[in-house]
């Protein structure tokens, strides 16, 4: 009983060790990929895990909670999707972007996925409290850059008296808008401060947004927090509001989330990157996954918000280019003809300066040949006489280079020990094979043979005896094969077949033939030789690789399943 338990382990033991270095890890969004911010942060964590995690493990669900925030009968159905589909999909880590999610996570998660650890992204007001109950959860907070915006727009644009901060009244542009509250009150106690009104704005329809906008006076701007639904309930789409948003108003609208704001009418501000926020809390799934201690891991405070600006709006309002902040990035910036085409530019004077320098030495040269072509002419009758004996002298070394070539173009597509075939001359013969097939549609199979414990019969008999089986088991599959059918020495141990108009049925019968001939083969005293075959046809779309996959998958089920047998896949 013992032995057999041992036997047991030993088996499955790769399997096991398989299993662990393939680990599933579930990410789930707050939003629908459609939203951008959504998209570019869960591209910056797939480019980061695709070396980590297969992509098939790599599951990912979408909240959609823009549109379905209050939804509290989608709640509980999308909580019982996700408990009936990872039941079977058991996540070794849970990722989550964005607040939703993470909130999710934390009044669900050990529901759902006990003791799982949670790494999160893109949460702006974190529950430390919460937080500090569930040890299996850490992340990378994005926050928010609500005062620094609001100092960079007074940087820009001195002469601002009115701020006007957009958000709504759901979720994210709830806590957003009252952290604004908040900020707004510290300012109107700051005596340095209040010359210039905070306001508000989270009650609105977007018809009203849009007339509030273009009625807006020339010292105001606008500060986008975070805006899902007008006070109607209509979903408000940042692709498509917000460009007309920027179009009506007559103020410049700043914001801090770069892919939602920048190239949407935007004029910028300190902005967070989803991309790189997505990469980091990756990263930091990757240790997990690795083992790291949730503990012994740190994560920064919060995302990196920098300066980033749009050009058109920049000119659009007057903004002076001198006062953005010191490395700004500035995207649709006009470049000078010489900065779009320095390289041309530059290479092209190089060019001329080495045209004067050639010129220059070419007609020194000139008068040179002219004095040498004298002393030339006088020697011309002497080297005609030395090249037509060169000539005849080279015409016989061509014609044994040729014959050598031809030698040489043999060996180059046969095998030296068996003389079959090679590699390098089925891959050839096999493509033609390949567009008759995909012509006439004649059937034809590709397999596989690979000799049974070889290296057990170069470890045990020599090396010699090796090359005599493999010789033996060339000669064989000659014998057996039609004049039509192509057998290559592969490689190693392994020789590859090709069998033209022989249906799939055929195929198999004519690979038991060959496994039959060499379990016959009587080669010194090493007793029984056999083969396996990994056998299959050609499909329309079929290419080389493709064919030659399934063959292989083949030739692994019947190694692994006692070998001495033929496959059909």
């Amino acid at each position: 009983m013992t032995v057999k338990l041992l036997l047991l382990l030993l088996l499955f033991f790769p399997l096991l060790v398989s299993a662990k270095e393939a680990p599933i890890v579930l990410l789930i969004n707050s939003y629908h990929p459609q939203y951008q911010w959504t998209n570019q942060q869960n591209q910056g964590i797939k480019d980061v895990l695709m070396d980590a995690v297969h992509a098939e493990n790599l599951h990912i669900e979408y909240m959609d909670e823009r549109r379905f925030v209050d939804d509290k009968i989608y709640h509980a159905k999308l909580t019982d999707l996700l408990r009936h589909k990872y039941q079977k999909y058991e996540p070794d880590l849970i990722m989550t972007t964005d607040d939703h999610a993470y909130n999710f996570m934390i009044e669900n998660g050990d529901e759902l996925f006990p003791g799982k650890p949670v790494v999160y992204s893109g949460v702006n007001l974190p529950d430390t409290e919460m937080m500090a109950s569930h040890d299996n959860i850490l992340g990378i907070a994005e926050g928010m850059e609500i005062e620094g915006n609001l100092e960079l727009i007074l940087q820009l644009q001195p002469r601002t008296k009115r701020i006007i901060m957009l958000s709504d009244t759901t979720g994210l542009g709830l806590n957003m808008g009252q952290k604004a509250k908040q900020i707004k009150a510290q300012w109107q106690a700051d005596p340095q401060k209040q010359h210039v009104t905070l306001e508000v704005w989270d009650q609105f329809s977007i018809q009203e947004l849009y007339q509030r906008a273009e009625s807006a006076e020339f010292d105001s701007v606008f500060l986008m927090l975070a805006i899902h639904k007008d006070k109607l309930g209509t979903y408000f789409s940042y692709e498509h509001h917000l460009p007309l948003l920027t179009q009506k108003s007559k103020v410049p609208v700043y914001g801090m989330w770069g892919t939602i704001i920048i190239g949407y009418g935007g004029i910028g501000g300190l902005m967070n990157n989803p991309y790189e926020h997505g990469s980091n809390a990756a990263q930091i799934a990757i240790k997990v996954l690795d083992g790291v201690p949730l503990d012994k891991i740190k994560t920064p405070e919060k995302a990196t918000y920098a300066p980033y600006f749009d050009y058109y709006q920049l000119k659009r309002f007057g903004i002076d280019l001198n006062l953005l902040p010191v490395h700004s990035t500035i995207i649709n910036r006009p470049v000078s003809l010489y900065d779009e085409h320095a390289k041309l530019i530059n290479s092209t004077i190089a060019l001329f300066i080495f045209m004067l320098v050639v010129i220059s030495i070419l007609t020194i040269n000139i008068k040179r040949r002219i004095t040498a072509q004298r002393k030339l002419h006088q020697f011309n009758q002497e080297l005609e006489s030395i090249v037509q004996q060169r000539t005849k002298d080279l015409d016989e070394r061509n014609k044994e280079l040729q014959a050598a070539s031809k030698v040489l173009r043999a060996h180059a597509y046969s095998d030296e020990l068996t003389g079959l075939p090679n590699r390098r001359a089925a891959s050839r013969e096999i493509i033609a094979h390949i567009k008759r097939y995909n012509m006439d549609y004649q059937p034809l199979a590709v397999a596989i043979l690979d000799i049974d414990l070889f290296k057990s019969i170069n470890d045990t008999y020599g090396h010699q005896t090796g090359d005599e089986v493999l010789c033996a088991v060339g000669e064989t599959l000659k014998d057996t094969l039609r004049p039509n059918d192509r057998v290559y020495r592969w490689g190693g141990e392994e020789f590859l077949i090709v069998l033209p108009d022989t249906k799939a049925g055929y195929s198999a019968i004519v690979c038991q033939r060959l496994t039959k001939s060499i379990s016959q083969l009587n080669i010194s005293n090493i007793g029984t030789v056999t083969a396996s075959i990994g056998v299959t046809n050609f499909a329309k779309g079929d290419s080389f690789e493709t064919i030659l996959q399934r063959a292989d998958t083949a030739l692994y089920k019947a190694k692994n399943s006692g070998r001495n047998q033929v496959v059909v896949n």
